[in-house]
């Protein structure tokens, strides 16, 4: 049985008071005293606007069916199953069957809904917790509904539903925090670690991880950008490894880049025996899954060295090495691949040019 729509009582007022969206534009309605009757005619109400609307109805499955299938021809992998379980949610909230029923008002209700549904599943008396579903702090709520926000306004650019402001509904807050990476004398340990694992393995059966180490550290590389790279993106004689798209994967944002290799990274490149047309395989010639790179890098290598970190923090290590060192943050963007310098101003307080030593540059008068 369909839900029927939420009434409400005025001030002063004795009957039920609903609101219906007419051509873009909330009307109000004076219903009558008993609730459930009120919530049946705001829903013939409803029913008739919507009988009368240019954008008509729409099920809200037949229309997921149809995002889904244009998100895999247009969307990175990563970024449909997120869609995906943002929806999942959504329709766990909401028992609603039409597309225009979604509107910037529900989904402040749903916000509140995930972080209320957070504080249910999570385990008592736990700091840290399992990754469980339906555990979401305030950056997994935010990111799931700036989803949904974006899936609605697709659905406004095919004509089904009337525009709606998206962007009134408030993301919660976040701690800004410094960002980790590893000090140039942990990457030489991590690495040293790495290269004495890989000599107990006979010739032509050692592991990828001083390649993946130095690939993170010394050129910036995501994750799927190291998976994902292939010999022909490499260029020794300019000296140039190439990001860029490919069949079945694009980098984040479709942003390709070139990236000047550092000597070290070059030099172990090149004597690096390929294994077939990718850069990364295991030991016996087959290609690692996204997260084993986290996983093992993780617990085999940085834990068993003392220290504490994941395979993007190597990406950050790059950044925040070339910023201590005067690199300036437009120089750094480029060569991370963002699209906007805000991304790297996270790196801007490890610039050596603080902000008292930019007064100290005044001319003397």
């Amino acid at each position: 049985m369909a839900k029927l729509p939420s009434v409400y009582k005025r001030a002063g007022s004795p009957v039920y008071w609903g609101s219906v969206m007419v051509n873009g534009k909330r009307k109000q309605y004076a219903l009558c005293e008993n609730k459930a009757a009120a919530q049946r005619m705001l829903a013939d109400i409803k029913a008739e606007q919507k009988g009368r609307s240019k954008y008509g109805a729409t099920p809200i499955l037949s229309f997921i069916d149809r995002y889904m299938e244009w998100a895999l021809a247009n969307k990175a992998q990563q970024t449909v199953a997120r869609d995906k379980i943002s929806l999942e949610y959504l329709q766990e909230f909401t028992h609603i069957t039409d597309l225009a029923d979604i509107t910037p008002a529900l989904l402040d209700e749903f916000k509140t809904w995930l972080k209320n549904r957070t504080e249910k599943v999570r385990p008592k008396g736990k700091k840290k917790y399992p990754r469980a579903r339906g555990v979401l702090g305030p950056h997994g709520i935010n990111r799931t509904i700036q989803s949904i926000k974006v899936i609605m306004r697709k659905a406004e650019a095919w004509g089904l539903i009337e525009p709606q402001n998206w962007s009134s509904i408030s993301k919660f807050k976040t701690p800004k925090g410094r960002i980790e990476f590893f000090e140039a004398e942990e990457i030489s340990q991590i690495l040293s670690y790495a290269r004495s694992s890989a000599a107990e393995y006979p010739p032509g059966k050692t592991p990828p991880w001083e390649t993946i180490i130095l690939l993170g550290a010394r050129a910036g590389l995501r994750r799927a950008e190291i998976h994902n790279l292939m010999w022909k993106d490499i260029d020794f004689q300019k000296g140039i490894l190439s990001v860029t798209p490919k069949k079945d994967w694009t980098p984040k944002d479709y942003e390709c880049r070139d990236i000047p290799l550092s000597a070290d990274l070059r030099e172990h490149l090149q004597h690096l025996p390929h294994k077939g047309p990718y850069v990364i395989y295991d030991r016996y010639g087959v290609r690692l899954s996204l997260d084993s790179y986290t996983t093992y890098f993780r617990d085999k290598i940085v834990k068993r060295c003392g220290l504490e970190g994941n395979v993007h923090k190597l990406r950050h290590t790059f950044a925040s090495h070339l910023v201590q060192n005067g690199v300036d943050l437009y120089t750094v963007s480029k060569l991370l691949g963002h699209s906007s310098i805000k991304t790297t101003e996270i790196y801007a307080h490890l610039s050596p040019v603080t902000l008292a030593g930019a007064i100290e540059k005044l001319p003397k008068v």
